[in-house]
């Protein structure tokens, strides 16, 4: 054959490298549900939020209702496009399932330009700075430019159940309320966000009252204004009938200024608690229920 190379010449095929996409997948022991996620999207300042339907079928944790809700904190741009399965299969983004595997979120550390397709819907002006992250649902895609994300996970009936409010207090001053909306029932934890009265910086209050009285603060990071304190005896909470929500183990704060505070209620006794968070005690038993 070399004599035919000789006349004819060789006409050598260059092999195109592969692009090597830099990841950090998020979904390990969660996601959108894979049928109807039903995405709600809301600009809230200059921080993005989406809501979504979890996986429950592919995991047990999870029961129908359960949802996320993601923050992506000083967002500058997003997409949600209606690139779905069968066309990012079809190749017909930007990347391919070889190099980013479809169905998952992820921040993309790098590999993938930060050129989102349309339709983009902006936020800020100024893109520097900003982490890329991308979420595979079945009938579109998202990605969006943040400084970074949190989650929340809840479950919308229980929340939808959580119709008090409780009265937190600091030393006999009222400084704020509560749905405690979360729990840990067989623990008899209750535990929620609270809505501070005109106050402008919890993170100041907290901070100098834990020093004037010797609380033990566990963690304290004044640039995120995060706190996380041990039980503050003075700190107490109330239903608006009066009665004290007593925990054996007392209560707590922990947060930062971007997500809230939240307060927990340690260790309340049943059959009362039982009794005053009955959806907690519901949601908890669904979970170990078998189809």
């Amino acid at each position: 054959m070399s004599w035919i190379n000789k006349i004819f010449g060789t006409n050598k095929v260059e092999k195109i490298p592969t692009r090597k996409i830099d990841y950090t997948q998020i979904t390990k022991d969660w996601n959108a549900n894979p049928v109807s996620p039903e995405i709600e999207i809301k600009v809230d300042g200059i921080d993005l939020i989406m809501d979504i339907y979890l996986n429950h079928f592919q995991f047990d944790k999870y029961q129908e209702g359960d949802k996320v809700k993601i923050r992506f904190k000083n967002c500058s741009e997003y997409s949600l496009n209606t690139c779905n399965d069968e066309g990012y299969f079809y190749g017909q983004y930007r990347t391919n399932h070889n190099e980013l595997p479809w169905g998952e979120f992820y921040e993309i550390k790098s590999g993938l330009d930060k050129e989102l397709p349309n339709p983009i819907h902006r936020i800020q002006n100024n893109n520097s700075d900003r982490k890329h992250f991308i979420f595979f649902f079945k009938d579109e895609t998202f990605e969006c430019l943040a400084s970074d994300y949190s989650l929340n996970f809840y479950n919308e009936k229980v929340l939808n159940s959580c119709k008090k409010n409780y009265n937190v207090v600091l030393e006999d001053k009222e400084i704020g309320t509560s749905k405690l909306e979360k729990a840990d029932a067989p623990m008899g934890v209750a535990f929620g966000l609270v809505e501070f009265n005109g106050i402008k910086t919890p993170y100041k209050l907290l901070k100098e009252y834990c020093l004037k009285n010797n609380i033990v603060i566990n963690t304290d990071d004044p640039e995120f204004e995060f706190i996380d304190t041990q039980v503050i005896p003075e700190l107490k909470v109330f239903r608006e009938d009066g009665l004290e929500i007593k925990g054996v183990a007392g209560n707590a704060i922990t947060g930062m200024k971007d997500e809230g505070y939240e307060i927990s209620i340690l260790g309340i006794s049943y059959p009362f608690y039982e009794e005053e968070f009955p959806h907690h005690v519901e949601h908890y038993k669904n979970m170990f229920k078998k189809e």
